[in-house]
């Protein structure tokens, strides 16, 4: 009974959402090459924030260098507020530079943060959770040249300065005190190797995306911790019929060194098995694996039904199928931008005694 009125009223606020970038939208915009700029409120549901609430846009626009139909690049910024008092403001961005010769993306946020801790690795007690508030400012930014047709190589910056304000005195974070219990900062740097062949870098319905990363965090770079971290992160994007599209998703993070508990690899959210809270399950190693088919149903109404499975280990010789979590679930999607497949996402997911229900903006992968 709860769900269904929950659907019922999130189901509601994104049509009131999706009239009201409709009325505001500037029709001219949409003409090859314009920018365009969509600005409106936004309400989001998530088991990690609960009810969130405030204001976004999306400014998308061509460089004067780019030629007619260029790919085009892309800003969102957002300010919003949290049943759970946190307070998020973000600045993601990709641009496109020379008919995407130069691929530059990433992040600048200041967020407020209530985390959720459950401990490191599969064994903890499945009821077992406890709180803790962080302040941080994030950057992300990746710049990449392109090497040859759909390969890019290039640079990573990461940059957080972790403050934890607020403990349980009784949990497992002062009890047992694992690295970065107490904060800290996280700055360090990396090289990618990106494959891009998708169509579309809102909603996909054919191509492929790869990367590749190596990332190192030292003294010298700023960083209060020292380890490495080697992830792979792909998806491939298929065709089906009439609009039909097939996603998969496959995820491999490798890390050593003196990790911090919250740099770890983590399945849960809004991304990375839909169904568990983010962080349920964080370790140094981390496999996952993902599927979801989006179908038309009518007007700008998407359907979907996705279903994953994954691990993380403190050692790659633990990787196995005994620890293995899954999830599967279903959802809806109501159009934003027609032009550029910018979707409201509406997502129910179940796990191994465990749900989630979430409203947001984009696609999971």
């Amino acid at each position: 009974m709860i769900f269904a009125r929950t659907f019922f009223i999130t189901a509601a606020i994104s049509f009131a959402l999706f009239f009201c970038n409709t009325l505001f939208a500037n029709p001219d915009s949409l003409k090859t090459n314009k920018p365009k700029l969509a600005a409106f409120p936004v309400l989001f549901f998530s088991p990690d924030t609960k009810l969130g609430g405030g204001a976004a846009g999306l400014f998308t626009f061509n460089f004067k260098s780019d030629s007619l139909n260029a790919q085009r690049s892309s800003i969102n910024f957002g300010i919003v507020y949290t049943q759970l008092k946190q307070v998020l403001i973000y600045l993601p961005f990709q641009l496109f530079l020379k008919n995407k010769k130069y691929w530059i993306y990433g992040e600048i946020g200041y967020y407020k943060y209530v985390f959720n801790y459950f401990g490191t690795g599969n064994s903890v007690p499945h009821e077992y959770i406890e709180k803790y508030d962080a302040v941080y400012p994030r950057i992300r930014l990746n710049a990449l040249h392109k090497l040859k047709q759909n390969i890019y190589c290039g640079v990573r910056y990461v940059y957080d300065d972790f403050k934890i304000d607020h403990r349980d005195s009784s949990g497992l974070l002062l009890t047992e005190k694992p690295i970065g219990y107490n904060g800290g900062r996280v700055s360090g740097l990396g090289v990618l190797v990106n494959y891009d062949s998708r169509n579309s870098i809102f909603f996909p319905s054919n191509g492929f995306l790869m990367e590749t990363m190596f990332y190192a965090e030292r003294g010298f770079t700023g960083s209060d911790f020292n380890y490495n971290r080697f992830s792979i992160d792909a998806s491939n994007y298929f065709s089906v019929f009439k609009k039909h599209v097939l996603a998969i998703n496959g995820a491999a993070i490798f890390l050593n060194g003196a990790v911090p508990f919250h740099q770890m690899a983590m399945l849960g959210g809004t991304k990375r098995l839909r169904g568990y809270f983010e962080g349920k399950y964080r370790g140094t190693n981390l496999v996952l694996a993902q599927a979801e088919y989006r179908a038309p149903l009518f007007w700008r109404i998407g359907l979907v039904a996705f279903a994953g499975a994954g691990m993380v280990a403190e050692k790659v010789s633990q990787l196995s199928t005994a620890n293995l979590r899954y999830n599967c679930g279903a959802g809806l999607r109501l159009q934003l931008d027609k032009k550029r497949k910018i979707n409201i996402r509406i997502d129910y997911g179940l796990g191994y005694q465990s749900t989630g229900f979430y409203l947001t903006i984009g696609e999971a992968f």
